[in-house]
Formats: C-alpha cells, sequence, structure tokens
C-alpha cells in the first residue's frame, strides 16, 4: 500500500481507531490534528499518512495522554511518544530478542523468521508462545507500521507467517478422544487486523475439543441466525476487535442469545477498557490470555 494512494472516509478511522467520528471532527477543528481532502459533494477523505496519525494519537490517548498535549507534538515527537509507550510494555524475557526477530521481516526472510521463533514454540508450546511472544510480536508491528518504521508489505509479512504458524499447528490437531463436547460458532465481524487471534482462538476451541463451526472471512452479524438454522450451536465466539463494536451490536447479540437459547456469547479482543456492565449471557474477554481462561471454563 503506497502512501496517498488508499482513500479512507472518516467511517473508517473511526472503526480503526475507536474514536469517535464525531470525537475527530472537533479534533480536526480545535488543534488541526488531521487535514482530510474533500469531495465535491464535501465529505471528508483521508490518506494512509492520515490513518497512521489518528491511530497513534488514539494510543497515546489511550494510555493516558491528554489530546491537548498531543496536539501540540509534531511528526517526531508523536512517534517517539507512540515508540516509548509500546516499549514500557516489552516482553522482559532477555532470550526474546523482537529486534532481530523483526529484522529478518523487514528483509522479507520467512525461513529466518520462523526460525527464530520456533525455540519459543518448542519451549512453551503453541498457546504459551502466542500469548507471550506471538501476540505482542504482532502489536509491536503494528506499532512499527503506525510510526513509520515497517512498510504495509513488511507488516502484513509477519501477519501472514504468524498466521502460517497457527495454521499448520491446528492441522496437527489430533482428534479429539474424550467425551465429545458442545458447539461453537465463530463469526468474524469486524475489517479489524486480528484476524491471527481469531485463528488461534479457533485453536484453542478445537485443541479442548469443542466442535467448531469456523467459517473464515468477515459476515454481517445476521449470519448467526441462518448459520445457527444449519446447524445448531451452544456457544457462540464473535471478534468484537474492532472498534466500530457499538452498544448497538452488544445490544443485537445479546438479544440473538436469549432468542436461541445460546449459553454464552463470548465477545473477544473488546476494544473498550471502560466497558464493566455485562449483558446477559454475554462475556467479554480482551486478549489471547483472557480467552484461553474462559475456555478452560467451558463445559
Amino acid at each position: 500500500m503506497e502512501e496517498g494512494i488508499n482513500v479512507f472516509s472518516i467511517r473508517d478511522l473511526e472503526n480503526f481507531s475507536g474514536i469517535k467520528a464525531h470525537t475527530i471532527r472537533i479534533w480536526e477543528k480545535r488543534y488541526g490534528i488531521l487535514n482530510p481532502e474533500r469531495t465535491e459533494s464535501n465529505i471528508r477523505t483521508y490518506n494512509e499518512s492520515e490513518l497512521k496519525k489518528i491511530l497513534n494519537v488514539a494510543y497515546l490517548n489511550r494510555n493516558g495522554l491528554k489530546i491537548s498535549r498531543i496536539a501540540r507534538l509534531d511528526e517526531d515527537e508523536l512517534t517517539q511518544r507512540v515508540m516509548a509507550a509500546s516499549s514500557s510494555n516489552d516482553n522482559p524475557d532477555n532470550d526474546f530478542q523482537p529486534g532481530k526477530i523483526l529484522m529478518s521481516a523487514i528483509r522479507f526472510n520467512e525461513d529466518l523468521f520462523k526460525e527464530s521463533l520456533s525455540p519459543f514454540i518448542k519451549y512453551w508450546g503453541i498457546e504459551e508462545a502466542y500469548c507471550r511472544y506471538l501476540h505482542p510480536l504482532l502489536e509491536k508491528a503494528r506499532i512499527l507500521w503506525q510510526t513509520g518504521s515497517l512498510s504495509r508489505a513488511q507488516e502484513q509479512f509477519i501477519r501472514n507467517a504468524i498466521k502460517q504458524i497457527i495454521t499448520v499447528e491446528d492441522s496437527q490437531l489430533k482428534p479429539w478422544s474424550g467425551k465429545p463436547k458442545l458447539t461453537v460458532a465463530m463469526i468474524n465481524t469486524s475489517e479489524n487486523l486480528s484476524d491471527n487471534n481469531f485463528l488461534f482462538y479457533k485453536y484453542v476451541l478445537k485443541k479442548r475439543g469443542f466442535d467448531v463451526l469456523f467459517t473464515g472471512g468477515i459476515l454481517p452479524a445476521s449470519e448467526v441466525i441462518e448459520m445457527f438454522k444449519i446447524k445448531p450451536f451452544e456457544y457462540l465466539v464473535v471478534n468484537s476487535s474492532g472498534f466500530d463494536f457499538a452498544k448497538k451490536k452488544i445490544g443485537y447479540f445479546s438479544n440473538i442469545a436469549r432468542s436461541l437459547m445460546i449459553k454464552k456469547i463470548i465477545l473477544t479482543d473488546f476494544p473498550d477498557e471502560k466497558e464493566r456492565k455485562q449483558q446477559d449471557r454475554l462475556v467479554i474477554t480482551r486478549d489471547p490470555s483472557g480467552f484461553i481462561s474462559f475456555a478452560d471454563s467451558l463445559r
């Protein structure tokens, strides 16, 4: 993806950043955060550089920096702040060197990239390794793309290589030999770049013996009912990582759970840290570790 070639709407920026379109408009007017182009019909359009900027602004804002302070940062200062904030969450394991691993990805060396991750997967197993290393590496790559340290192609290369690792692990799972468990359907309603997490959650469920109904791709929420008509299920996993996951969707899935008598609906990678009220039959998990803990609790 080349800078300036792709065009995004303000709704795209809202979906990816978690900042409401109304707030983005206010920030533009009050602080000059972004400078969108306008179509002949006066509709705002944004390029990839502006998408990256609002992602960085949103990241710092969620990490406690007020927008008035963020607005005073120039491009270099904004990048430095984001890098500093992301580095504070780096894995403290001295044996894990993300810089060295990312260097192989920068050079598009797939064999070396996978070879660098192999010892951690072998020692910890794919589940623990994903939570400790692979998922943080994906987050690091995303931040590096946002700050211009990685190209879109390099960030995609990392995601695809890790996706292949999960797919191989999934294909090597032995058939479940214990008592058959219940059926779990999975639906991805988000265009946010978290498909690796969703594939990983599929693996976690299959390993625990659940019959997993997984279509891949992105589906509208309304497809849940059509899926249920063909193959009823007891649990539903929904990728809610897109920041467009409004409360009306939460209400929709809560109603679906009651009408179809679904035991639990699990909203994964939920973006709103302030969300506290739990709807009936809904469970929120915020990261891979949280999902594993909940999967272990299912019977």
